[in-house]
């Protein structure tokens, strides 16, 4: 027991040696003075160290989080309370507790997790980011899964294009896969621009939705051809291996009679971006047309 209070009480110096020295760096920097205020003589040699350490690692840099991680975290905090507020968790207890002016009164003492309540500077900041990134990791999850519906225009899309980078910059490896992210992507190009078209089903299109499915069919045209080239290459690196044609063959029987049941419902304006997704079907089909005979038989459809 003795020594557990010891030990409370060299704590509870050394936090109060911390504030002191904050105190005292702060003074130092308004009057100019470089040096600072070294530990005094009287300070327990480990106390003065621990001091040392602790103003070394206060003259490091401060970590600075980049602009771009700092807009999408707030745009996940705030999608995240939008779905508590629409779910009603937000508002199930609007009432104020009473409150109370305990230290006034002395009437309350601090019970186990107040124990536990940050006291000094450093431990005030530390709990305080924890709080933040904590907040943040979990709200993720969820606003993640929201971004996967997000069309564009949607608040959430932008997100939901930074995980299909993310997916293809850091969860692929080789060519064949990297071929067949970009395949993937291209499918949700495809369904992106079949729920555009029916957003626009009650009347007509006006120039900015016409604009947005034009962006879709160009992110469309581009992911079909890299998804294309890469796997190509894969299949030159090693003829042995028929799985890259196979990617491409699947892709083209899976997708070409939707391509062209939705092409035929596109706006005259978009003519042109029309002709080039379809020539990238058609350039698939030209490769994998020489290795059909090679390829396992795919079930006919009914």
């Amino acid at each position: 027991m003795i020594a557990n209070v010891s030990a409370h009480r060299r704590a509870n110096a050394f936090a109060q040696a911390l504030e002191e020295q904050s105190d005292r760096d702060t003074a130092a920097e308004q009057s100019e003075d470089p040096a600072g205020s070294p530990p005094t003589a009287e300070e327990p040699t480990g106390q003065g160290e621990l001091l040392a350490l602790a103003a070394g690692l206060g003259a490091l840099p401060r970590p600075q989080l980049d602009p771009e991680v700092k807009a999408v975290q707030r745009a996940q905090l705030v999608a995240a309370m939008e779905a508590m507020l629409q779910e009603g968790t937000g508002a199930a207890d609007t009432s104020v507790p009473e409150q109370r002016s305990h230290r006034a009164r002395g009437e309350h003492r601090a019970g186990p997790l107040g124990k536990l309540r940050p006291r000094t500077r450093l431990t005030k900041g530390l709990a305080a980011g924890g709080l933040s990134v904590g907040v943040a990791a979990g709200a993720f999850g969820g606003v993640a899964a929201a971004s996967s519906d997000a069309l564009p225009g949607d608040s959430l899309y932008g997100l939901k294009r930074g995980i299909e980078d993310f997916k293809l910059n850091y969860l692929t490896d080789g060519d064949d896969q990297r071929g067949q992210t970009y395949l993937d992507q291209a499918s949700t190009r495809l369904g992106e621009v079949r729920r555009l078209l029916e957003r626009g089903r009650g009347g007509h299109l006006d120039h900015e939705s016409i604009g947005e499915i034009r962006r879709t069919l160009s992110g469309m045209r581009h992911d079909v051809t890299e998804g294309h080239r890469l796997l190509h290459a894969a299949y030159q690196a090693d003829p042995d291996s028929l799985g890259p044609i196979q990617a491409l063959d699947a892709f083209s029987r899976s997708h070409r009679e939707a391509w062209s049941s939705l092409s035929d419902k596109l706006p005259v304006q978009l003519g042109d971006v029309k002709q080039e997704v379809s020539s990238v079907f058609d350039a698939i089909d030209e490769e994998v047309a020489p290795l059909q005979s090679l390829l396992p038989r795919q079930p006919d459809r009914p």
